[in-house]
């Protein structure tokens, strides 16, 4: 694990090393932090954390679908087959998802795949935040029945959640 960046070094950071070191804190999307290094320099962790925040209210409904659609299903194929970026294997991992019994596994695969035929994206909340399986279950059981704009409003939310999460992790906010 690389040591975290003062605001100082990250200040300084080439356009380059910002994509490198920032391009998955919003899953699989790195043209958030080609954006967004153009606003170099921040006058804090906050102010960046904003940026990012503030790139994805301004993006166009299509876009954000895209962006949904990106992040993977909890505890599905692609983290039974490692194909799940390194952020995402952490995440998982945090709240057990990588280690669920059969019951539970399955219980959620159909959950997340009766809100993705509903919704069009994957059921996406910020599972840090959510810390237990049992809450992401309760979660993904109530938000099923909000209207699909509802879900875009609250996922890109969770999106925004997990993002602020990822920077965090990057940088030494002391």
């Amino acid at each position: 694990m690389r040591p975290k960046l003062t605001l100082q070094q990250l200040n300084v950071l080439s356009p380059g090393e910002f994509h490198k070191t920032f391009e998955n804190v919003i899953e699989c999307w790195p043209e958030a932090a080609i954006f967004c290094s153009a606003l170099l320099p921040f006058k804090s962790f906050a102010t960046m954390i904003a940026a990012f925040q503030s790139y994805l209210e301004r993006l166009p409904a299509e876009t954000k679908l895209k962006i949904l659609r990106l992040y993977p299903d909890l505890a599905g194929k692609m983290l039974d087959t490692n194909q799940l970026s390194e952020d995402s294997t952490n995440e998982h991992a945090s709240v057990g998802l990588d280690n669920l019994s059969p019951e539970d596994k399955k219980k959620l695969t159909d959950l997340n795949e009766s809100y993705k035929a509903k919704f069009g994206f994957p059921f996406v909340v910020c599972v840090r935040e959510a810390s237990k399986f049992e809450v992401i279950l309760r979660s993904v059981s109530e938000r099923i029945h909000h209207t699909v704009e509802q879900e875009l409003e609250i996922a890109l939310e969770e999106v925004k959640k997990i993002c602020r999460l990822r920077i965090l992790q990057l940088v030494d906010n002391l």
